[in-house]
């Protein structure tokens, strides 16, 4: 998920806004009871929308939670893997310097 993708989401709800309070001005409502009513569904209706963007929203960082604490666990691993490389590592080298050691004492003999 992107800054931009939220962006374009956030336009596209603006827009869809829009339109609908563009298409209710524009539709003669008879009374004033019809007109509360159509502002309580054109209401409800940006509410759903705005509801079902949060719900994306939240799956979205739950998705990003899980991705995160995935790949903590796998480099985790990879540091420990890593570490106990160098550690072989290191004691190879001691003992190769302890065997040259001990060849160059045999040879100055």
């Amino acid at each position: 998920m992107s800054i931009n993708g939220s962006t374009n989401n956030v336009t596209a709800i603006d827009v869809d806004m829009r339109h609908l309070l563009r298409s209710r001005k524009t539709e003669p409502t008879a009374t004033s009871t019809q007109t509360g009513s159509d502002y309580s569904s054109l209401v409800s209706g940006i509410s759903v929308q705005s509801i079902n963007e949060i719900d994306h929203l939240i799956d979205g960082l739950q998705g990003l939670r899980e991705k995160l604490n995935n790949d903590s666990d796998q480099l985790h691993r990879a540091i420990t893997q890593h570490a106990a490389f160098s550690q072989s590592v290191v004691e190879l080298t001691k003992i190769v310097s302890d065997g040259m050691t001990s060849v160059t004492k045999a040879g100055g003999v």
